[in-house]
């Protein structure tokens, strides 16, 4: 497997740096919607030529999205950067999606932005996260080619490790640590199993009368929804750089 085509990874300073030398594209987030709903500048990567201008989510509602997406795009534009990527998943910032979507088209420039917002941005391409707790890896992304098409979808690989107390009505159950999940594994003394629906690892045990099912992704669950997602024809992948060294892509 080639791992070097169509990969987008999240990195910061030297591990940036370390990526680019190694031929991938960075997503750097280094810009926020602040608390006061205007774009800020966290920081200036060394080099981002062709990558991507990450904008985090900090909790506030920008009173002038139009003024918003052209700071953005501007800010992407003078580093050289290949397009923004808004990591927004709030209705609040449907308004905003859809503003930066038209600056970024306007001036040329490819947006990326997560599936919750993603019919707000009909330009941009959409993330869809890996991680399932319910039906089919490859059903939910044969489904989601369907609707956006290879070259306007991304898929963002989670590690994600939950805990779901059964019946849950939460399909992101309750996330734990790798202290937290390690020290359960240990005190359990459980069987891990593979689920080929999910493409992730899984255990189960009992606290009181409550049944518990603990779903989580290692490097091996990672490269296997790799394989899936490139035989399905899913053309660009997205991963943080720690996930991206114990999968060897690096």
């Amino acid at each position: 497997m080639d791992y070097q085509t169509n990969w987008i990874i999240a990195a910061a300073g030297t591990d940036a740096l370390q990526a680019r030398d190694a031929g991938f594209t960075c997503l750097h987030l280094c810009s926020r919607l602040s608390e006061d709903g205007v774009f800020s500048l966290l920081s200036h990567p060394a080099s981002s030529r062709g990558d991507f201008l990450g904008i985090a989510d900090s909790g506030g509602v920008p009173k002038k999205c139009q003024s918003f997406a052209f700071d953005a795009v501007s800010a992407a534009q003078s580093r050289r950067c290949s397009g923004i990527m808004a990591d927004f998943e709030r209705p609040l910032l449907q308004e905003l999606s859809t503003a930066l979507d038209a600056e970024a088209h306007r001036t040329g420039m490819e947006m990326l932005i997560p599936l919750p917002l993603a019919e707000y941005a009909p330009h941009a391409c959409v993330i869809a996260d890996t991680a399932v707790s319910g039906g089919s890896l490859e059903d939910r992304f044969s489904e989601l080619l369907e609707r956006f098409g290879p070259s306007k979808l991304a898929a963002q690989l989670v590690s994600s490790c939950s805990d779901f107390p059964l019946p849950c009505s939460n399909p992101d159950g309750v996330p734990l640590t790798q202290e937290e999940f390690h020290s359960l594994l240990n005190r359990t003394g459980s069987t891990v199993f593979f689920s080929r629906e999910l493409c992730a690892k899984y255990f189960t045990y009992s606290s009181g009368d409550q049944a518990h099912f603990v779903l989580f992704d290692d490097a091996d669950t990672l490269r296997a929804k790799v394989r899936i997602l490139s035989q399905l024809g899913v053309q660009r992948l997205m991963v943080v750089y720690p996930d991206a060294q114990e999968m060897g892509i690096l």
